[in-house]
């Protein structure tokens, strides 16, 4: 089968998981729209919530559909909740992998994310796109992105060094540079179009 087409059926594999895992629960249970939309409408709204969601696994989904059912609108509560909504309680139960954001891939292979690159400040781009599921554009985010980029440069020479010398990283200092060879990892990835345009300490 073609990349393509494995990648075709994954995606519709898991846009059936949301449907049979909180779609079809919630609506069985009485879950409904309101009077007066359409049913073109009503299958927009479904098919677009089977998407956004389907990138969690099973347990982020049942979680969804708890709070989906308790949180109905209306004064019987049985209206389903706005999109937004769902989608902002799905993030905080478990946030979207930026890989999986079209518009992050496309900065970060842009010009944008070589220069986070030759300017140390890609780890710090990638965590702000991570918080904000967007681009640093304006100068007040440019100015937070920068700041946090040197101070994580120069938290991560400092244990480097520390290590170097024989000496063992303080406190949760070996933890927060696993994380942070990690991070740099992933944002590299995105950067980079092959494994030797550019290299990371593993």
């Amino acid at each position: 089968m073609a990349e393509k087409d494995q990648e075709a059926e994954r995606k519709q594999s898991a846009r059936g998981r949301v449907r049979n895992v909180v779609i079809k629960p919630v609506s069985e249970s009485g879950m409904r729209f309101k009077k007066g939309t359409s049913e073109e409408a009503q299958r927009r709204f479904l098919d677009r919530l089977a998407e956004d969601l389907s990138y969690m696994s099973d347990a982020g989904l049942l979680a969804v559909r708890a709070w989906v059912a308790v949180h109905g609108e209306g004064t019987a509560r049985c209206f389903w909740p706005a999109h937004v909504s769902i989608v902002g309680v799905a993030e905080s139960y478990e946030p979207r992998p930026l890989e999986e954001l079209p518009a992050l891939v496309r900065w970060f292979k842009s010009k944008a994310g070589e220069s986070a690159l030759s300017e140390g400040r890609l780890v710090a781009e990638y965590e702000f796109w991570r918080k904000f599921k967007r681009p640093p554009v304006s100068s007040q985010d440019r100015g937070r992105v920068q700041e946090r980029a040197s101070e994580w440069s120069g938290k991560s020479a400092r244990i480097e060094e520390r290590i170097q010398r024989g000496l063992s990283p303080l406190h949760d200092d070996g933890a927060w540079l696993a994380w942070y060879r990690k991070t740099e990892k992933a944002a590299l990835a995105l950067v980079c179009m092959n494994d030797d345009c550019c290299q990371v300490q593993a």
